[in-house]
């Protein structure tokens, strides 16, 4: 079983060449002024060792017998490829000012690196203020570090610590198993630890990879580069999957060198691209193979590649939801060119109990996945699910339950959400083709309106591989989410998604929903609000596109209000609803026939093709600044371009 769906795919088969010349040609690509590592001088590079088959070279005292026998003969041990450098280059060695290098031993258990002096996240040595600093043009060898734990059921989180000692400007792990058929990813935070949130997140893989390295100016897939800060890094190993308890084995190799030519810093993201109110269509839910599942399939799109894929089916913005890591986000701007708006993003997979995705957040932004539910032990370095959405509206992020109803990936948080705190703002309702879990989460999220709870329906792809997505049901821009916004750039698409100036169509030319309610002088669009008093009428307006032969049906928190047999491709329905004694609302939903693809059972949708969030009906009088609002619908039904314009 591979990936953060918990869906059973096989694993990429690659040999360990091909790994390696995969991840050559990615840092290459995506980092090329990146300093290789042959230039940080004799015996630096340390890339053999990290596999383990030459930590027990490096042993010292500390060594336990468990893991050098894994180390140095094998026994039983499935063991990962190893990181692999960037390609060889010019060598840029230049004078490095260092405060001193410290050499590395073999530990079972990890504790600590024999030979270091204790480190601190400011490089200060005790309380005698700045180490003082010397001048070098030598650098210490590759030191290996050895680190064992056992893992022993699924939900745990292993924390395996090392030292880093000053000079230091390249760390790589990989990991191995004694049980094969154990299911574990990894992880790495920093010298600034691994407690819930912390800004020390470097990445981390589901099952399908087990080795990667981070340097000051390059990392692998899925990992952030940056300083290598001497102090106390972590290891991270969740548990997705074990028969039994094993034991696992983490070999991390140390690299010492001069600092990069040029330190790294990550692109724009992406400014705006279009300065004037409309309707906008994306996808809020792309994963690229920033996502170690997405990865695996072989066949992800990367960020540039979402943009072509805009352009190709006429969406305007996309969002990069990859599985916990914020990689995916460091040259967006880049990435998208100058007409598509790709905005940064996160998938929070809490391979336990439920996903949401982030939109909008900035680069360098990353949110934690360690949250319990209520009711349950707090593990360490964890937190309840209120934490993680207060950081998300601390960020100015739209949050959103993903895929809440899918067997293995529901959103356990309901109790968290019978109080606001708990509740995220966003729903994402309908996941890929529309399916049974899907009916099921517009279902709930019906009962959430009728609660009164501004929750905010959204879709959203989820496509992660092409090829085998499309077998599946999961295709770019399906469904494809439309907002009201006052431009094309994030901070203006967020707000209308967090405002619920929005609906969900099954593609990105599909049917088209404009619902709007008045009275008096109060107009109001989709997520907006008509008051009054109990038992004052609403008037009620739903144009419909791209609709023939489908049906369309006013719901209010009474149930369904009345259903039309739409017979062209642009009619406007109309309605009059009071406003209910407690509060209401109105939405609007469009479906046809379902749809079926031969030799693809998997790809069948069932009969949903566009639902509108709510216009909600307040029994009070209207604020005083409130302005009737209009979003008249573009001049032509469809995509606002195609891929010709």
């Amino acid at each position: 079983m591979c990936g953060h769906h918990g869906v059973d795919t096989p694993c990429q088969d690659l040999t360990r060449e091909a790994l390696e010349a995969q991840e050559r040609r990615y840092v290459a690509e995506r980092y090329p002024d990146a300093q290789p590592p042959g230039a940080n001088g004799p015996g630096a590079d340390g890339a053999d060792a990290a596999d383990g088959t030459d930590a027990a070279r490096s042993a010292g005292p500390g060594a336990g017998a468990g893991a050098v026998k894994g180390a140095e003969a094998g026994g039983g041990w499935t063991r990962a490829p190893a990181p692999v450098p960037p390609p060889a280059g010019l060598s840029r060695r230049r004078v490095l000012t260092v405060a001193g290098f410290g050499g590395g031993a073999l530990l079972a258990g990890g504790a600590s690196v024999l030979g270091l002096a204790a480190c601190s996240g400011d490089d200060r040595a005790g309380a005698g203020g700045p180490t003082p600093r010397a001048t070098v043009t030598s650098f210490p060898p590759a030191s290996t570090v050895v680190l064992t734990g056992t893992a022993a059921s699924r939900g745990q989180y292993l924390y395996l610590p090392f030292d880093v000692g000053p000079g230091v400007n390249r760390v790589q792990v990989a990991m191995a198993k004694a049980d094969p058929t154990a299911k574990l990813g990894i992880g790495l935070f920093d010298h600034r630890g691994p407690a819930y949130g912390s800004p020390g997140f470097r990445g981390i893989y589901g099952d399908e990879r087990s080795s990667f390295f981070v340097a000051a100016d390059s990392a692998s897939q899925s990992f952030l580069p940056g300083p290598i800060e001497p102090g106390r890094w972590t290891v991270i190993v969740p548990v997705f999957a074990v028969p039994a308890p094993t034991q696992v084995m983490v070999t991390v190799t140390l690299s010492g060198g001069p600092a990069p030519a040029r330190a790294f810093a990550p692109g724009a993201t992406v400014g705006m691209v279009l300065n004037k109110p409309g309707w906008y269509r994306g996808d809020l839910h792309c994963h690229t193979p920033e996502s170690s599942d997405a990865w695996n399939q072989r066949t992800a799109h990367t960020p540039a590649a979402w943009a072509n894929v805009c352009r190709e089916l006429g969406l305007d913005f996309a969002a990069m939801t990859d599985h916990n890591v914020v990689s995916q986000n460091l040259f967006l701007a880049r990435d998208a060119g100058s007409d598509v708006l790709l905005m940064p993003g996160e998938e929070m997979t809490n391979w336990s109990f439920g996903h949401a995705t982030v939109s909008g957040i900035d680069v360098g932004d990353w949110l934690d996945f360690r949250q319990t539910p209520e009711g349950m032990p707090l593990p360490e370095n964890g937190a309840r699910i209120d934490r993680f959405l207060a950081t998300a509206r601390d960020m100015g992020a739209y949050v959103a339950a993903a895929h809440p109803s899918f067997p293995g990936l529901k959103w356990q948080f309901g109790a968290e959400m019978e109080r606001p705190a708990g509740r995220p703002v966003g729903y994402e309702l309908w996941t890929g083709s529309y399916g049974p879990d899907d009916e099921q989460s517009v279902q709930a999220w019906d009962g959430m309106l009728r609660k009164g709870w501004r929750v905010c329906a959204n879709g959203g792809s989820d496509l992660h591989g092409v090829e085998s997505g499309a077998k599946q049901g999961f295709k770019a821009g399906t469904p494809t989410t439309v907002v009201y916004a006052d431009a094309l750039e994030t901070k203006a698409v967020i707000a209308a998604l967090r405002a619920g100036r929005s609906f969900v169509t099954r593609r990105p030319d599909g049917a088209e929903c404009y619902l709007t309610a008045s009275r008096e002088n109060q107009r109001a669009i989709v997520g907006g609000e008509v008051f009054g008093g109990a038992g004052d009428p609403v008037s009620v307006q739903v144009r419909v596109r791209r609709a023939g032969g489908m049906r369309a049906t006013v719901i209010t928190q009474a149930g369904t209000l009345s259903t039309t047999q739409v017979t062209s491709d642009d009619q406007t329905i109309e309605a009059t609803v009071p406003i209910p004694p407690a509060g209401g609302y109105v939405r609007v939903e469009v479906r046809g026939s379902g749809h079926t693809y031969e030799g693809m059972p998997l790809a069948a949708e069932g009969d949903m093709e566009c639902l509108t969030n709510p216009i909600w009906l307040t029994v009070g009088n209207p604020p005083a600044n409130l302005r009737p609002t209009t979003a008249p619908p573009p001049d032509r039904p469809g995509p606002r371009r195609t891929s010709t314009s």
